[in-house]
């Protein structure tokens, strides 16, 4: 990733927290995707539909909780590039909240929406497999399907409540605070 791309990631959670939500889902899913496409095609695997949707939603739990930790480690408390302007420095350098702390609020938000999450990406490949489609392509459609959904729900909620203010603009490291529009902010230097 270019180094201003990727200290953009840093610095704006709205980016980096959806970012690595939707990465974090995505690689799961395709993970999922492979063990089905291994179990059934190659292994020969010749469980109930019901089996696979419920193999599928265990695997994508496991794979997706521990893809999303490492990334929003990497996105909000690594820090391996400084920035280019002094406001970019003093905004990469703002006390962030603790890492545990931080990345439990969040997967508590991902908790309360993941009913819905998995009640269309489960649904969603039962249905598919029900009209004849192969478990891994009826994940690879329905799961995407619900990340969608829930990004959108998440987004929102979190814009609302706080979740997603940046850290150089938080009270203190753990706070948020409601964003205030920053009317001497020089819209130029936001990227």
């Amino acid at each position: 990733m270019p180094d201003r791309l990727f200290r953009l990631y840093q610095r704006r959670r709205v980016i980096n927290i959806n970012a690595n939500i939707v990465a974090s889902g995505l690689l799961s899913t395709a993970v999922v995707m492979g063990l089905l496409w291994f179990m059934k095609g190659v292994i020969g695997t010749n469980w109930p539909s019901w089996g696979y949707t419920a193999f599928s939603g265990v695997a994508d739990l496991v794979l997706d909780v521990g893809l999303f930790a490492w990334l929003h480690w990497v996105a909000n408390h690594w820090r391996p590039l400084k920035g280019k302007t002094e406001r970019e420095q003093a905004e990469l350098g703002a006390p962030r909240p603790d890492p545990v702390t931080d990345a439990t609020r969040l997967q508590f938000e991902r908790a309360v929406i993941s009913p819905l999450y998995y009640i269309i990406a489960l649904a969603g490949t039962q249905a598919l497999q029900e009209s004849g489609m192969h478990p891994a392509w009826a994940v690879g459609i329905a799961y995407p399907a619900g990340l969608a959904v829930t990004r959108t729900i998440h987004t929102i909620w979190g814009l609302r409540s706080g979740t997603y203010v940046d850290h150089h603009r938080r009270d203190n490291g753990d706070t948020p605070k409601r964003h205030v529009i920053d009317k001497n902010r020089n819209t130029n230097d936001a990227a």
